[in-house]
């Protein structure tokens, strides 16, 4: 599979690429991964990935400061036909991951899988020992859990205080019941508001599906700019063609790890701006957005709404 990462500007995941490239790579399939970014990898971070001729670093335009344009600018030079879109302080728990999410997705689209989000930054990759990849938490037959720490022997174990609430559907692209996490006390972040405490307690952008599918549907929507609705603009496209899973929902045995850090992106303009486009996108339907998404990618028009990205 190819494994496709975007990155950009100052974000924490720049700390985390060394652990999460060396995770994927770990697994027992042939894997490649193709971190994508806007030009801004410190030199020496690319050239330690490079290194291995399983990792890529592609360098997009200067300009293509968004998760969506750089996953595209990914999976264009990706060489598996099967593509796993993730990011950056995501890393997959246990080798044998890509397997079980290919034998999960059974000829569809996977998507979401359960996500364990570990407190402590950079640290706790520098500590002796390091978490432990291989061993991911049991929740059969128990409450599920997503906040975890890494304990002495590297085994990551939950917190106590989190609290799980089942959130009706909304105007997302999921449009289900699904769960959210109210954060416990050592992950309440004093700079943002009640309602942005809460968290998923799934990856929202994770996705397995066929190459020839992501091209089918024009990618991602070259529109959004900045972070927010590209992911779940992708979700309605592939859906309106395929059956498409979400992972939560048929096995949280198979999960994530999201090494956590501080989120400065709820309540920007740039979010702001990236859901009213795609309210608008939804209401002109996913023919409509596929056909818009595969005239842009051919260079001809391109998104439902005018105008050019704003910079960042």
């Amino acid at each position: 599979m190819s494994v496709v990462i975007p990155l950009y500007g100052e974000h924490h995941g720049r700390r985390f690429l060394p652990a999460v490239t060396a995770a994927w790579l770990a697994q027992d399939v042939p894997c490649e991964v193709v971190v994508a970014t806007a030009g801004d990898i410190p030199v020496n971070v690319a050239e330690d990935l490079d290194a291995d001729r399983r990792v890529r670093v592609v360098r997009a335009p200067a300009e293509a400061r968004a998760p969506g344009l750089l996953r595209n600018a990914g999976a264009a030079q990706a060489r598996s036909p099967l593509l796993y879109l993730s990011d950056a302080d995501l890393a997959p728990l246990g080798r044998d991951y890509l397997t079980r999410a290919h034998g999960l997705a059974a000829g569809r689209v996977l998507g979401q899988p359960w996500m364990h989000r570990l407190l402590g930054g950079p640290q706790v990759l520098a500590g002796q020992p390091a978490v432990d990849q291989q061993v991911a938490p049991v929740m059969a037959g128990k409450r599920p859990f997503c906040f975890v720490r890494s304990g002495a022997d590297g085994r990551l174990s939950p917190y106590p205080d989190e609290r799980l609430h089942w959130q009706p559907p909304g105007d997302s692209a999921l449009g289900i019941v699904t769960p959210v996490i109210w954060p416990p006390a050592a992950a309440i972040d004093p700079e943002l508001s009640e309602r942005h405490q809460w968290r998923t307690p799934f990856h929202w952008g994770s996705l397995l599906l066929a190459r020839t599918l992501f091209q089918q549907v024009g990618g991602y929507c070259d529109a959004y700019y900045g972070w927010g609705a590209e992911d779940d603009d992708l979700l309605v496209k592939v859906s309106s063609l395929t059956p498409t899973v979400r992972a939560w929902q048929l096995d949280r045995s198979l999960s994530c790890l999201h090494f956590e850090h501080p989120a400065r992106y709820f309540g920007t303009p740039e979010q702001s701006a990236n859901h009213a486009l795609h309210s608008a996108r939804l209401a002109a339907g996913p023919t409509a957005m596929i056909a818009q998404d595969r005239a842009a990618a051919d260079g001809g028009p391109g998104s439902l709404s005018p105008g050019e990205p704003s910079s960042a």
